[in-house]
């Protein structure tokens, strides 16, 4: 597994270094040392990422995926299971996020039914950003895409549902930029991979 990993991480442009590592690992698995050896081609690949267009790109989606969009999708769960946007937290953000501090229900005995609806909006907007960093991963423009705008519905459904409560749709600011620079960034590796040469843009996963 982790030698299939490294062959692909060389992309199609060092096939034959690929061909190479395969036809040595027989080698070494008769000798004992197969994860040694499929270890060290692992991380042979990894450094050689950044001297080629496609291992650049294939660290800017990693960094996309790890570094925004799973972030976001853990914290858009933890802050649902806070309450919010219903509830208020005395430490901000961060309170709701990690559960600390005292926290406050906005809403009155007419809105308090709107609670569950609340959370499970908050939910469906976290879960949605899961298939979209494995779409990002497999360069599925498309269906990423799809993912975003199907996120757009569910923050514009949140606002409403939000405003119906009487509550202040500011607090939705941070979770609706975060949407936005996951579009913009989105649009931007798309048109880098256009940009790219051919070859070099032969997918990873």
């Amino acid at each position: 597994m982790l030698l299939a990993l490294a062959m692909q991480l060389l992309g199609s442009h060092r096939r034959n270094w690929a061909l190479a590592m395969a036809s040595e690992f027989e080698i070494a698995a008769r000798d004992g040392q197969a994860f040694r050896f499929a270890f060290g081609c692992l991380l042979g690949a990894c450094r050689s990422l950044p001297d080629h267009a496609e291992g650049r790109f294939t660290l800017a989606s990693y960094a996309l995926v790890f570094g925004l969009f799973l972030p976001m999708a853990t914290a858009l769960s933890m802050a649902a299971a806070s309450g919010f946007p219903f509830v208020e937290a005395r430490d901000g953000i961060h309170g709701l996020v990690l559960g600390s501090g005292s926290h406050r229900v906005l809403l009155d005995a007419g809105s308090l039914a709107l609670g569950p609806a609340l959370t499970l909006v908050m939910l469906l907007l976290a879960t949605c950003h899961l298939p979209a960093a494995w779409w990002v991963l497999e360069r599925d423009w498309h269906r990423v895409a799809t993912a975003l705008r199907l996120a757009a519905a569910i923050m514009a459904t949140l606002a409403i549902v939000t405003a119906c409560a009487a509550l202040d749709a500011a607090v939705l600011l941070v979770p609706f930029l975060a949407l936005v620079a996951e579009a913009v960034t989105i649009a931007g590796l798309a048109r880098f991979e256009d940009a790219a040469p051919a070859e070099e843009t032969t997918a990873i996963f």
